[in-house]
This record gives structure tokens, sequence and C-alpha cells, in this order.
């Protein structure tokens, strides 16, 4: 095999062994976020915290955020924070469950893409593994044609060697794109899956909690 494919061979397994790693941890942390998430969801809900008092559901919230991987948590938490400081400045009912609401949307966009991290580079491991792989077999093919032309001749053996080693950086990087596309999708769909899941909950506890507080201070 040629330099320039033995060199692609090594790039692609860097590749390879990059990409198996962000596997592994993009699914350990779906994995427990997930788990956290709906723990938290529970505990909010079958603890009755959703009748009682906004600052009981945010020292909660920031507990969940402490013990990390609790996403649910984490967007709870920058709502009521932002209630908090609107109620404190005595705001209207309007202007505090607009504020609530987009603090909401803006925390959840914040964890969604920490739930992203490292895709794209997955992404772009499943763009770039093909060309690198083609790259290796076209300079190996040009090697091998070089060679036999300076030896002045060359038989079918000598020709399909070359051109099967050259072929090897092909297959190499294919298979290190193939499982990368696979794992980019199925994690990609998943985060999606979860983030509409993070959003319902969220808004529907948030929404409860905030509204009963403001009926509260509305009672003279």
């Amino acid at each position: 095999m040629a330099f320039t494919g033995k060199a692609v061979v090594v790039i692609l397994a860097g590749l390879s062994i990059y990409s198996y790693a962000v596997m592994v941890d993009r699914g350990l942390t779906l994995r427990w976020t997930r788990q956290r998430s709906a723990a938290f969801a529970r505990e909010i809900e079958e603890g009755g915290l959703m009748l009682g008092e906004v600052k009981a559901v945010q020292e909660c919230a920031i507990q969940a955020e402490q013990d990390g991987h609790c996403s649910l948590a984490v967007v709870i938490s920058a709502a009521l924070a932002e209630y908090e400081l609107l109620a404190e400045e005595g705001q209207s009912d309007v202007v505090v469950l607009e504020a609530v609401d987009d603090a909401l949307g803006r925390s959840l966009d914040s964890v969604v893409a920490n739930l992203r991290v490292r895709l794209s580079g997955m992404g772009t491991i499943v763009g770039v593994a093909p060309f690198l792989g083609l790259f290796g077999t076209v300079t190996g093919l040009i090697a091998a044609f070089r060679g036999i032309a300076t030896a002045g001749g060359g038989g079918l053996a000598e020709v399909s060697g070359g051109i099967s080693e050259a072929l090897v950086t092909t297959v190499i990087g294919l298979f290190v794109a193939m499982p990368a596309l696979w794992a980019y999708n199925f994690f990609t769909n998943r985060i999606e899956a979860m983030s509409l899941g993070l959003e319902n909950n969220a808004a529907r506890i948030v929404g409860h909690v905030v509204r009963r507080a403001l009926k509260a201070h509305r009672v003279p």
C-alpha cells in the first residue's frame, strides 16, 4: 500500500475511534437525562410540589440540577428564576407569563444544544470518511500504475494486486461512515423526541405552578 494510503487508513482509524467514543458518550448522556428527568417530574407531581409554593419547586429543581443530567430541572429552574425576579419587581401577570415562557424556551434551546454536543463532528465524519477512502484509493492507483510504468511492464497479477490494495481504503472509509451515519440519525431523532417531551413537561409544571402563584398573590 502506498504511503498516502497508509496515512488515510490511520486517519480513518482515528475518526472511527472518535465516532464510537461519541456514540458511547451520547448514549449514556441521553439515557441518564431521560431517566433523571422522568424521576424529577414524578417527584414534583407525586410529591405534591405542584400544589405548593414556587420556592419549594425551585429548590427541588436546583438540587436536581446540581445532581447532574436532569435537563427538565434545568429548564424549570430557569423559568422559575425568571418568575421570581419579575414577581419581586411587581410586574403584571401578562408580562410575567410572557417572560417565563421566553425563559423556558431559551433554556430549552440551551439544553437541546448541550444534548447535541459532538454530533456535528459525527456528521462531518459521515461526509468525510468515504471521500478520504476514495482519496486513498486514487492515490494508491496512481502509485501502482506509476510503479508499473517505471518497471517497464507488468502483467494482470501486478496490476490487480496494486488495485486491490488501493481499494482497501475505500472499503475502510465506508465501514467508518456507515455506523456513524446510523448513530447520527438515531441520536438526532432521539434528541428531537426528548426535546418535545421536555418542552411539554416543563410547560405543564411551570405553567401550573406560576398560575397558581399569581392567583395566590391576587387574593387580598
